[in-house]
């Protein structure tokens, strides 16, 4: 098992499509461009990487993508564990990956 966390102030990001696939970048719009949801997402995915060990870089932020089911509970796949939280200030996501 491996953990990776990630805490996100608040803020406008550039260039979302630099870092959100095609459905993120719907999910963002389905929540009014919330620079929470936005900042959750990032936050998830860096926590993603962290958890791998393998760092980030910006080319490696699109090759995975952050879902959600029919509750709203995000995921990236199977074997991974994912919760995003945030205020108004800060977002935080934390990601478990199950050997």
């Amino acid at each position: 098992m491996k953990l990776g966390i990630d805490i996100q102030e608040i803020r406008q990001f550039r260039h979302l499509k630099r870092f959100f696939t095609q459905t993120e970048l719907d999910y963002i719009a389905q929540k009014n461009n919330s620079l929470q949801t936005v900042a959750g997402l990032f936050a998830a995915k860096e926590a993603y990487f962290k958890a791998l060990g393998t760092g980030i870089t910006h080319n490696t932020l699109k090759t995975i993508e952050i879902l959600h089911n029919e509750r709203g509970a995000p995921f990236i796949r199977e074997n991974v564990l994912l919760s995003i939280t945030h205020t108004k200030q800060v977002a935080a996501a934390v990601c478990i990956v199950l050997d």
